[in-house]
């Protein structure tokens, strides 16, 4: 397509490579399910490659992909209701539309395929943001900060209190740690060896009905990075990436200035350097990430916006792009091949895989994306869960416009 913007397909593939990376740990053990860590903290895996990985991985990749997913969806709003206005076409109702056959897809990925999906708390979020698009970009920024900063605090006070909670029926004796470690086991020995009956029935009472029912306590947390894509959508910071070039210069050093210190010391919180109460360790260097991942996505971003300006560079990362301009099949499709991996009716192999091996399980995973994806939009413009969203969200919108 013309209008196409390839930064951003690059940016997006580049996203899908981190979120493969940092939910490996999810499709490989069972972490959905820990309790443990909230009281005794966090501990390196043994093996120096596999400690050197995990920090790595915490500190590059785990908090700043999803971020990045989410600031490109609010980016993504605004381009596809900017782009129907000038066309006269009925934006609100038909990003609508879109949002619905989202919710349908991510509730179908969470319930019968994993539940790690992000794409339901997109779609409920979604919903909020035609509240925004009329607005200033100084208002939509004066809201995405606020947000942001609430946000983080109180999903971070809502994990101190989990974690004080759980500490608190272990010392009055109604918990221990070794029934804790006994239910990981258990629901880990189900993913490993299971069928896909007894898996699902395991996900659906132990994880699914959890994870959708926290999606309310997410929506806080994910709509100020909305914001933030709104509010690169408004001031043209991927339309004119030259004239904007000073501002994209200014990201670049406070996404990195700040986020990596608060991410840094979000590591140095979690592996208890302060010595402080096992169970505040974990939620407060969580809440740290949450405050620090995002400021180091927008030096992630920036620093593509800023190299690719160099042809040299943008050839180079276009690989990413066609993994990006599928998005939404291949984010699908890296959950059925994990799954396939590692639960019980596939290979088996959950619970059974070091972090080095899980990343680079990862790594082959997204090469073979890329080359199916690369190949597919040699034939086709699009990838085919794109298609059908595409034909849901217009149904026969184009054909009318067209014919007027």
């Amino acid at each position: 397509m013309k209008d196409r913007i390839h930064t951003l397909d690059m940016i997006r593939g580049f996203a899908l490579f981190g979120i493969l990376i940092a939910n490996m740990i999810f499709f490989k053990t069972p972490a959905f399910n820990s309790m443990t860590s909230l009281v005794e903290g966090e501990s390196l895996p043994e093996g120096g490659l596999n400690s050197v990985l995990t920090i790595l991985t915490a500190v590059l990749v785990d908090g700043k992909f999803y971020p990045m997913f989410s600031m490109l969806f609010g980016l993504g709003f605004y381009i596809f209701y900017t782009r129907l206005m000038q066309r006269n076409l009925p934006a609100t109702k038909m990003f609508m539309r879109r949002l619905v056959f989202l919710l349908f897809l991510g509730i179908l990925h969470l319930v019968f395929i994993w539940s790690g999906d992000v794409l339901h708390t997109y779609a409920i979020t979604g919903f909020l943001l035609p509240l925004f698009i009329h607005r200033s970009p100084k208002v939509i920024k004066i809201w995405g900060v606020a947000l942001f900063i609430a946000g983080s605090l109180l999903f971070t006070l809502l994990l101190i209190g989990s974690g004080w909670g759980t500490e608190y029926m272990i010392s009055e004796g109604f918990e221990t740690v070794e029934s804790l470690k006994a239910e990981e086991l258990a629901g880990a020995s189900v993913m490993a060896a299971g069928s896909y009956g007894e898996i699902l029935e395991y996900r659906f009472s132990n994880e699914v009905l959890f994870v959708f029912f926290q999606v309310f306590l997410l929506v806080p947390t994910i709509l100020p990075l909305f914001l933030i894509g709104l509010y690169f959508g408004k001031t043209g910071m991927f339309t004119d990436i030259e004239g904007n070039i000073k501002r994209w210069k200014k990201i670049f050093w406070l996404g990195l200035g700040i986020g990596a210190p608060l991410v840094g010391l979000s590591e140095a919180v979690k592996y208890n350097l302060f010595d402080w109460p096992l169970y505040v360790t974990t939620p407060v260097a969580e809440g740290l990430n949450m405050l620090g991942g995002p400021l180091l996505m927008l030096f992630y971003v920036a620093f593509i916006v800023l190299a690719t300006r160099k042809a040299s560079i943008e050839k180079m990362l276009m690989p990413f792009a066609s993994v990006g301009r599928m998005a939404l099949t291949n984010y699908f499709m890296q959950s059925i091949i994990a799954v396939i991996i590692f639960n019980g009716y596939g290979f088996g192999l959950f619970g059974r895989v070091s972090k080095t091996q899980g990343v680079g399980i990862a790594i082959v995973i997204y090469t073979v994306q890329v080359v199916l994806s690369y190949s597919i939009l040699k034939k086709f413009n699009q990838g085919p869960l794109e298609f059908v969203w595409r034909k849901w969200t217009y149904g026969g919108t184009e054909k009318k416009s067209k014919a007027a």
